[in-house]
């Protein structure tokens, strides 16, 4: 039996710190200034923490509360990047919460009780790689990424299954608006008992300048579900980002399901750059 997935999946912390975007990381990316070509090498480190709360269509609610800890290292027009968030669950003890991005929906487990239980430990660990397309005056870049069964299935923070994504992002700076769009294929895993697809999923939305080290974002996406038993997921989303200068940056985020039971997430983040 599957449930919904939540209609309004966090974005990672470290996607919406201003000027380094996680292209690979999550299909909501936000790209304020193109990026460069060069042969610069970086190496950033970012946290946050981010809460997430669910109903699920039957009316069971979930609550979820992750720190995620990610590293980037950019060469160039190439970005390699590494995120694992610890999380704490409040949710009935049959329901299946994945980690992150490429993880699966949220799934009831036969086996495993209905009473409502806290249980936390560290997710699945996702590993994305982005490049960046030498095209003049468009910032266009392809990615693909592998989620880690690196969760406790027994605890029921992961599927124990590894997944796959491959996605494009587009997006072209006008003034002090920038637009953006994006679609991604996930091949999902093949957990016992589930009787999942694999996915497609699009966005589309604008970043805005505000000022020499701030923006900020609105956007919304679409995705289809594993699952032809519940709908495809909807929702919008926006943040504010902002240098705080010494290679510091903080993100402000949020999420809210646009069909189907209500909802929401909000979150914070924290990031250094080492050049």
């Amino acid at each position: 039996m599957t449930l919904p997935y939540p209609r309004a999946c966090l974005l990672p912390a470290s996607l919406l710190v201003l000027a380094v975007p996680l292209a690979a990381q999550q299909r909501e990316e936000v790209k304020p200034e193109a990026a460069s070509g060069g042969g610069d090498t970086a190496v950033e480190f970012f946290s946050g923490a981010e809460f997430q709360q669910i109903e699920l269509s039957d009316g069971r609610k979930v609550e979820k509360f992750s720190i995620p800890v990610a590293a980037r290292v950019t060469a160039g027009r190439l970005r390699v990047t590494a995120q694992v968030p610890y999380m704490r669950v409040k949710a009935p003890g049959d329901v299946v919460v994945p980690s992150g991005p490429l993880g699966l929906p949220i799934l009831v487990d036969p086996a495993g009780p209905a009473e409502v239980s806290t249980r936390e430990g560290i997710g699945d660990l996702r590993i994305d790689a982005a490049y960046q397309l030498p095209i003049s005056d468009l910032n266009a870049s392809v990615s693909g990424g592998v989620k880690l069964p690196t969760a406790s299935t027994g605890k029921g923070l992961g599927t124990g299954e590894t997944d796959y994504r491959v996605g494009a992002d587009l997006s072209k700076t006008v003034g002090a608006v920038t637009p953006f769009a994006g679609v991604s294929y996930t091949k999902v895993g093949d957990p016992a008992d589930y009787d999942l697809e694999d996915t497609l999923a699009g966005h589309a939305g604008a970043a805005v300048r505000l000022g020499r080290s701030a923006s900020a974002h609105l956007g919304y996406s679409y995705e289809e579900n594993a699952s032809d038993l519940v709908d495809d997921q909807q929702r919008v989303f926006g943040g504010v980002n902002a240098a705080l200068g010494s290679g510091l940056s903080l993100g402000l985020y949020g999420s809210a399901g646009v069909n189907g039971p209500t909802d929401i997430g909000a979150g914070v983040s924290l990031g250094v750059r080492l050049d």
